[in-house]
């Protein structure tokens, strides 16, 4: 029981590109709300005086009159009624509730996204629990502190391709002929369009993905239950795919070659829209890094813990192909000319981003890309809700609902303004933009491991086998007592899997991933021979050691590349997204070829 609560965070860790399932959301409290807003619940409310961009023009010295949640009216001659004290917005912009088009939304990222102005979050994939719940909330106009939630629900992913290596059982799909009943149990889950992916692997990782017959197959399906159909694609060539199958829009761009002419034209002759997921492109690539929104003076305050977590971290081997980048950045520019709409999405809580500020980077980065700041703020509106039917988000026009941002500056002009937030509004009414207590506040909670050396062998009750059998694979490890040469781990790779592991676990507490304070520590000394006899072989095996920390169990583990054979010594407070305050546990992993691997861990220690 132990492995399997703790192997299902374990594979995120291991990914090359990770998606964060979704856990349950805690039931709103609405504690974030003002007292204003409590106070004019049910009032009428004006703003006078503003710079208003409606998601569609900028309106100087407008009045925007709200009533029971939507706009009531907006312009510069709307008349305030008597009683009602407006509220001023001179020199100041207002500009509708942003939407990001590409989220995986679990935990309290809706509450994270709000603090930010994001008013609307479009998941991706998200096992429908609860979308009876998110889908009445989305339709009520009532106080809340949590963005509106939309999902794709459940992925259209082959049998063991990319989707499938979260511990989440997913429905999948082997052929054409299954189309029709997979949109159709799809349809009555509650998603709200349907999601292909169509990914054959990255770097050397292969992955079992989907043919160009399913996919068309899919979409078709898709249209007859009238749903939307999007793709999930990485390369040229899968785009290609999906364009050519009908899908309406791509939730990634790519980064593997210039996007070409035919392309372009069929993309236009199909309507096809693009979410780039920029942000997540520049943590993988190595482009714009967001390490300055983490310090940022006036976005950082409204950061929680596990937001600082992981726009911290960082995808393995990421920041080495800055032709790719540029690529992506060309790729942009191609599509805003063609008028290919663009869609601002963040693809948060991957490594390097965050609900909410990732939203911001991404903006930025479209205008790092050539749009202009005023283009940048139609994708994360009025062009990602005609995108996706949402007809009254992403605008302030009479009838729509009253989500909305005031900050100094104009963004029309200078797209670093939005950081400049003075107040979010939700459903007509503001919402506060204070960060919840942070690891800090969370750590005084946790027992401290002390500034003593160490010794984590020294603890053999809480060492556990851990491979990727729980997640469908067929990879094994077994644990040999430790001794007084260290501590023997065999493993069995076996292919299949999206990617096998084997290896052994340290908990921080003789209770499986309850954090432990272990700040006083500097370093971790680790020494880790690979073993080679007649019975195994570690060609082509990669040692990695893995910290789990942070408010969250599904938190991305902090990654250290092992050198077998020699001592390494871990310079904690250097190591990227790693909370000491709230250390869950230590692992150390083998990877890669399969085949029998087997390794010592000769010492390893905290001091």
């Amino acid at each position: 029981m132990k492995s399997i609560v703790m192997m299902g965070l374990l594979v995120a860790g291991l990914l090359a590109v990770v998606l964060l399932l979704p856990e349950p959301e805690s039931e709103s409290t609405n504690s974030g709300l003002t007292e204003a807003a409590a106070a004019i619940r049910s009032q009428v409310s004006a703003i006078v005086n503003a710079r208003l961009f409606d998601g569609y023009e900028v309106i100087e010295g407008a009045t925007l009159l709200i009533e029971h949640g939507r706009v009531k009216a907006v312009g510069p001659g709307v008349a305030v009624p008597a009683g009602v004290i407006p509220y001023d917005a001179a020199g100041r912009t207002v500009l509708p509730g942003l939407i990001d088009a590409h989220v995986h939304a679990y935990g309290a990222a809706r509450s994270e996204a709000l603090r930010f102005g994001v008013t609307t979050l479009l998941d991706m994939f998200r096992a429908p629990f609860d979308f009876g719940v998110t889908q009445a909330e989305r339709a009520a106009l009532a106080a809340t502190d949590r963005a509106d939630l939309y999902s794709a629900g459940f992925l259209a992913t082959a049998r063991g391709g990319h989707g499938t290596q979260y511990g989440l059982e997913v429905p999948t799909i082997t052929e054409p002929a299954q189309a029709a009943d997979w949109v159709a149990a799809r349809k009555a889950e509650g998603s709200d369009w349907i999601k292909i992916v169509i990914e054959p692997g990255w770097g050397s990782q292969r992955l079992p993905t989907l043919d160009a017959a399913t996919v068309a197959a899919l979409v078709e399906a898709a249209s007859a239950q009238g749903l939307m159909a999007v793709a999930h694609v990485s390369r040229l060539a899968d785009a290609q795919m999906a364009v050519a199958a009908g899908v309406d829009g791509l939730v990634h761009l790519f980064g593997d070659a210039a996007i070409d002419p035919p392309l372009l034209a069929a993309m236009r002759a199909g309507n096809v829209f693009v979410v780039p997921t920029l942000a997540v492109m520049a943590s993988i690539y190595g482009g714009s890094p967001p390490d300055a929104l983490a310090e940022h003076p006036a976005l950082a305050p409204r950061l929680g813990a596990l937001q600082k977590q992981t726009l911290a971290q960082r995808f393995p081997g990421s920041g080495g192909d800055g032709l790719a980048w540029q690529r992506v950045l060309a790729n942009v520019a191609q599509l805003q000319a063609a008028g290919i709409p663009l869609l601002a999405g963040s693809d948060a809580p991957n490594p390097g981003t965050a609900q909410g500020i990732s939203l911001h980077h991404e903006l930025r980065l479209l205008v790092e890309a050539g749009l202009s700041p005023l283009d940048a703020l139609q994708s994360a509106t009025r062009a990602a809700a005609e995108a996706f039917g949402l007809e009254d988000r992403g605008c302030l026009r009479p009838s729509c609902r009253a989500d909305l941002l005031i900050l100094d500056g104009d963004p029309t002009r200078n797209i670093e303004a939005l950081a400049a937030l003075q107040a979010v509004w939700k459903n007509g009414l503001p919402v506060s933009a204070e960060a919840p207590p942070g690891a800090a506040d969370s750590a005084s909670l946790a027992p401290s491991a002390g500034a003593d050396p160490l010794d984590l062998l020294g603890q053999p009750e809480r060492w556990i086998a851990a491979a990727d059998s729980y997640m469908g694979g067929n990879s094994a490890a077994t644990l040999e007592p430790p001794d007084a040469r260290g501590l023997g781990v065999q493993g069995t790779l076996v292919g299949g899997a999206p990617f096998p592991y084997a290896g052994a676990m340290w908990f921080a507490s003789e209770t499986p991933m309850q954090p432990v304070d272990h700040s006083q520590h500097r370093r971790l000394i680790v020494d880790v021979e690979t073993l080679v006899d007649a019975e195994t072989n570690a060609a082509g095996a990669a040692l990695q050691l893995m910290l789990f920390s942070g408010e969250s169990r599904q938190a991305i583990p902090a990654r250290v590349e092992l050198a077998a054979g020699r001592v390494i010594e871990v310079a904690l407070e250097d190591v990227p997204g790693l909370d000491l305050s709230l250390l869950r546990a230590v692992g150390v992993f083998v990877s890669g070829t399969p085949g029998e691997h087997a390794f010592r861990i000769r010492s390893m220690r905290f001091e």
